[in-house]
């Protein structure tokens, strides 16, 4: 990272802004270059996990490159200066994750998975039924980096 002042390199702290996190953003490698798409998600025991129908680009492309990217923003403020437009900035906490990506199978793994993202949301962790299990993808990627980032709140 560039901007040594920002970088935090806190696990327990990155974990913190993955718990507050809303969504991520992952990005996959793509045949036509990078592609990125918003995604509610998980975080568990080091495993980024995210989820949805099994048709679509997002996971074609993991099953072409299971290489992946994503991004966690929490807390982000506009500072405003309204006479000095250099005065204007972001207050952040971020953490950027890069990991390989691999689709779960095994239902009773996939359920877990799930119940790791409606944790993170405070939602209901039952019913979840076989059938929803079998008509959901559900895509785990292994966390080999993760980085965090901080701007105009305290570092830890």
């Amino acid at each position: 990272m560039r901007r040594k002042d920002k970088e935090v390199t806190s696990r327990e702290w990155m974990e913190e802004v993955l718990r507050e996190g809303l969504y991520a953003e992952v990005a996959f490698c793509g045949p036509d270059g990078p592609y990125v798409v918003p995604v509610n998600y998980g975080f568990d025991k080091g495993r980024f996990i995210f989820h949805g129908a099994p048709e679509g680009l997002k996971f074609s492309l993991v099953r072409a490159d299971q290489r992946v990217c994503f991004n966690v923003v929490a807390g982000a403020e506009l500072i405003r200066d309204d006479q000095d437009p250099s005065e204007y900035s972001m207050k952040y906490r971020s953490v950027t994750g890069r990991g390989l990506a691999r689709f779960i199978e095994d239902l009773g793994e996939k359920k877990a998975a799930l119940q790791a993202i409606m944790k993170h949301y405070g939602g209901p962790l039952e019913p979840m039924p076989d059938e929803l299990l079998r008509r959901t993808a559900v895509v785990v990627v292994e966390t080999s980096e993760l980085t965090g980032k901080v701007s105009s709140y305290p570092k830890p």
